[in-house]
């Protein structure tokens, strides 16, 4: 819910800003940006409730392009490894793979975000889980949202 809620309100920000600055005051400037990193924290099992540690080592690159006209580009890609490791040693614990893209454009006439992330993991008890995320908004330039898609489909 909060990640809806702050992409909502970042691409309703940068739709501002982009509509609001003047066409002259922006140059052309591209920008790439490489990132890796690990991410450890106590979480549950989505499938099952039971306590347990996640960790997620990952990798990836943003890329902005940001026009004179005050057009806005920006695509992302993170792929990564992710384990799960629960208190209970009698119970699975899971390893398996991520991948997540992300793109958001903006210009004088709308502003659009779209996420897709994707998880796979393969429990040492023969199970299989699955995450997948589709987050879509289109709002106009008056703020009016155009189209929106939310889906976070789960399966154990």
């Amino acid at each position: 819910m909060r990640r809806r809620s702050l992409l909502a309100w970042l691409t309703g920000l940068t739709l501002s800003a982009a509509l609001l600055a003047p066409a002259a005051a922006f140059a052309t400037e591209t920008e790439t940006i490489h990132f890796s990193g690990t991410d450890s924290r106590a979480s549950a099992n989505l499938c099952s409730g039971v306590p347990g540690t996640l960790t997620i080592v990952f990798s990836g690159v943003i890329h902005t392009t940001d026009l004179e006209d005050g057009t806005l580009h920006t695509t992302g890609t993170t792929t990564g490894t992710v384990t799960f490791v629960p208190d209970d040693p009698s119970q699975p614990s899971f390893t398996g793979h991520l991948t997540e893209w992300s793109g958001q454009n903006v210009n004088a006439s709308n502003s659009t975000v779209t996420i897709a992330h994707n998880i796979v993991l393969h429990g040492s008890d023969g199970s299989l889980g699955k995450q997948h995320i589709l987050f879509h908004l289109t709002v106009n330039a008056n703020g009016t949202v155009t189209s929106a898609i939310d889906t976070n489909q789960l399966t154990c």
